[in-house]
C-alpha cells in the first residue's frame, strides 16, 4: 500500500463503494453510514465479492475473511492491511455506454498521475485543503479525493450534505459537471484563492464562466476516463488540453505511460497542435455526456428495443451543454397505451442520466426523404 493511502481513506473509499453497490443492488436510496443497515447472507455475498474485486483482495489470499467479519470497521482494517500487498484498485466504468468493464490501476500509475495533477495544481498556488464532493470509489473520486491530497500531504473533508461547507483560502474544491452547474447557479460569491477541479465530462462554457465571475479563483477541467485516468487538463473552456505529465504522445490515436511500453488509445478524435497540446473533435462512438455520465443513446435505444411491448426506437439528446437530456421516439407493437406502462416502469430503475424525459410515440421512426433517420 502506498504510504499515503491511510486506513481511515480505506474506510471511506469502502463505504462509499458499498453504499453504492447496496443501492443498485436493492433499488434504493444509498444507505446512511451513521446507522449502518442491516444486511442478509445474499446481500453480504454480493458485497464481499464487490470489495474483492476493488482491492485485489484476492491477490492476497484474505477475501474470505470478509464474510466473517460483521461490522464495516473490521472490513475497512482488512482492506487496510491487505492493500500492501496488492498490485492496485479495479474500477469499473459506469456501463451507459455498454456492459461495464472492469479495469485495474497499479499502485505506480495512480502515484504517478496524483503527482502530475498536484503539479499541475501548483502552478496556480498552494493547496492547503481539499474538499470532495463526489463518490470515492470512482476513479476521479479516488484520484482527486484521495491519492491527490495523499501524495501532496494536504488534509480532506468529504461533502456529505448537499451543500458545501465554509471554504477557506487554499481550499481546492473536487466535484462533477452537475454539481457545479449547481454551485454556478445558487453560489453567488467564494473566498478568495478558491480552486476548483472538474472530472468525468466537459464542463459547459457558460458553467465556467459563471464560477469565475462570482469569484471563483480558478477551474480546472480533466479529460480523461475510467479506461485511461486523467489524461490532460485545461484552464479555460475555450483553452487546449495539455498532456499531465505522467504521459507522452506516441501518435495521433495514442498516448503512451512515460517510460511504459504499451500504447493506450485515446476514446476521442484529436487535433494535434504539438506533442503536449490538443483539442478534442468528438467521440469515436456516439457517446455523449449526460450531467457529467458518459452515456450512449445507441446503448439506450437497445435496452428500449429489449422490452416486448417495443417494435423500434430512436434516442437522441434534448438540448446541448448543462440541460442535456435524452429523448425517446418509439414505434410501439400494439399500442402506446400499451407501451407506456412498460416503458415507464422500466426507465424508473435505469441510472438517471439514461432516463429519456420525452418519449413520443408513432407508427414508423421519422425519416426524411433519403429515407436516414430525422430529428423530431
Amino acid at each position: 500500500m502506498p504510504q499515503w493511502l491511510s486506513e481511515a481513506d480505506c474506510k471511506a473509499v469502502l463505504q462509499s463503494l458499498l453504499s453504492a453497490e447496496l443501492a443498485a443492488y436493492r433499488g434504493t436510496p444509498a444507505p446512511d453510514w451513521q446507522s449502518p443497515p442491516a444486511i442478509d447472507s445474499l446481500e453480504r455475498l454480493h458485497l464481499a465479492a464487490c470489495v474483492n474485486e476493488f482491492f485485489c483482495l484476492h491477490e492476497t489470499g484474505v477475501e474470505d475473511r470478509l464474510l466473517m467479519t460483521q461490522h464495516v470497521d473490521d472490513w475497512a482494517a482488512l482492506v487496510a492491511h491487505a492493500v500492501s500487498d496488492t498490485s492496485g484498485l479495479t474500477f469499473r466504468t459506469s456501463g451507459s455506454t455498454g456492459a461495464p468493464s472492469a479495469h485495474l490501476h497499479r499502485w505506480d500509475a495512480i502515484e504517478a498521475e496524483a503527482h502530475a495533477l498536484a503539479q499541475r495544481l501548483a502552478s496556480r498556488g498552494a493547496i492547503n485543503r481539499v474538499v470532495r464532493w463526489l463518490p470515492l470509489h470512482h476513479l476521479y473520486g479516488f484520484m482527486l479525493g484521495v491519492a491527490l491530497p495523499g501524495v501532496a500531504g494536504v488534509p480532506r473533508i468529504s461533502v456529505d450534505a448537499a451543500a458545501l461547507p465554509s471554504l477557506s483560502p487554499g481550499d481546492l474544491v473536487v466535484t462533477v459537471p452537475p454539481r457545479w452547474d449547481y454551485l454556478a447557479v445558487s453560489r453567488r460569491a467564494w473566498p478568495d484563492a478558491v480552486v476548483g477541479v472538474s472530472s468525468t465530462a466537459p464542463l459547459a462554457a457558460e458553467t465556467s464562466q459563471a464560477l469565475l465571475a462570482s469569484g471563483l479563483s480558478e477551474l480546472l477541467d480533466i479529460y480523461g476516463s475510467t479506461e485511461t485516468g486523467g489524461v490532460a487538463t485545461r484552464w479555460h473552456p475555450e483553452s487546449t488540453y495539455q498532456l499531465l505529465a505522467h504521459w507522452q504522445r506516441l501518435d495521433a490515436h495514442h498516448i503512451q505511460r512515460l517510460g511504459g511500453r504499451t500504447a493506450t488509445p485515446l476514446l476521442d478524435h484529436t487535433h494535434w497542435l504539438d506533442d503536449d497540446t490538443f483539442t478534442l473533435q468528438g467521440r469515436h462512438d456516439d457517446v455523449v455526456a449526460i450531467g457529467g455520465v458518459n452515456v450512449s443513446p445507441g446503448h439506450v435505444a437497445e435496452r428500449l428495443r429489449g422490452l416486448e411491448s417495443v417494435a423500434d426506437c430512436a434516442v437522441r439528446t434534448t438540448a446541448t451543454s448543462a440541460k442535456r437530456r435524452l429523448k425517446a421516439f418509439v414505434v410501439p407493437v400494439e399500442s402506446e397505451q400499451h407501451t407506456a406502462p412498460e416503458i415507464a416502469q422500466a426507465i424508473s430503475q435505469w441510472p438517471a442520466a439514461e432516463r429519456p424525459v420525452a418519449i413520443t410515440y408513432g407508427d414508423a421512426l421519422p425519416t426524411n426523404a433519403m429515407g436516414k433517420l430525422k430529428d423530431w
